[in-house]
């Protein structure tokens, strides 16, 4: 047993929408992305510093509504952000915003986890806050672990290597990422990692959002809640788990792919600071 105790169920908001005048408040009232609202329409940020954000959530659980609304979130801060999404055609929303580079198949992806691996120690990333950084957004982890592996197998039969360089490089950037500027925001129904085994998913990702998850779910990602929260029928009801915390139960910020767009072209330009 955990020092966590049953959550309260406060009267939430059923949404939260860019429109609505108390999420406006809720956006301006920190330099950090908008998660949703909490009971009494209390804004719930991500923190400060670029750690890893996962979205473990079941089936219809929100985790691409999730993503779509940090991601819109970090580019109108000024961050640079890479999409991967092999073969489902999800965020395409974001397809040809500036500071966004799309990739949709394992060949490409691959290759860009290779150099973002390899810039982690190049000593010419320079970041501040949101300009310079680099958001990763991975729609699902367990398709693009498989899609890598597969990819490899097919591509290079006669290595020695016993994981996919993809694979050791996205182990690289979760490991040493933050540290460089380099922020990933993973959707994994699952909840795990390959080539992290023995590493707690806390320490990898502190921030987790959940929904919809069964026991064993919470039990991979965020062993320290106890008792588990109850699924919920309202739609981008989630919970967040931080280190050190209790579980916070919300209300996510939810935007349509026009609204999603239309914000992250709201960038700042060159000598703005966010």
């Amino acid at each position: 047993m955990s020092d966590q105790t049953a959550i309260p169920i406060p009267a939430l908001r059923s949404t939260v929408r860019l429109s609505d005048p108390h999420t406006a408040a809720a956006l301006a009232a920190a330099d950090e992305p908008l998660l949703g609202l909490a009971g009494g329409d209390r804004p719930v940020h991500l923190p400060a510093g670029a750690d890893h954000v996962l979205i473990a959530t079941g089936s219809g659980g929100g985790t691409t509504s999730v993503l779509r609304a940090l991601a819109a979130q970090v580019l109108a801060r000024g961050a640079e952000l890479d999409v991967l999404v092999p073969g489902t055609g999800a965020h395409r929303w974001a397809e040809h915003l500036p500071h966004v580079t799309y990739l949709s198949t394992i060949e490409a992806i691959h290759d860009r986890l290779l150099i973002a691996a390899a810039g982690l120690n190049d000593g010419t990333r320079q970041w501040s806050g949101w300009r310079g950084r680099q958001v990763i957004l991975i729609e699902d982890v367990t398709t693009l672990v498989y899609g890598l592996r597969q990819y490899w197998q097919h591509t290079r039969p006669e290595t020695q290597l016993e994981e996919a360089p993809g694979i050791e490089a996205l182990v690289l950037l979760l490991f040493h990422g933050p540290a460089r500027g380099v922020q990933i925001l993973a959707g994994n129904a699952r909840g795990d990692f390959p080539g992290t085994e023995g590493r707690p998913v806390s320490s990898l990702c502190p921030t987790r959002v959940l929904a919809n998850g069964g026991i064993a779910l919470w039990q991979r990602v965020a062993p320290e809640v106890w008792p588990v929260p109850p699924p919920s029928i309202v739609a981008g009801r989630v919970h967040l788990a931080m280190p050190g915390r209790p579980v916070t139960t919300l209300q996510a910020l939810y935007l349509d792919d026009r609204e999603a767009r239309a914000l992250a072209r709201q960038a700042p330009t060159p000598g703005e600071e966010r």
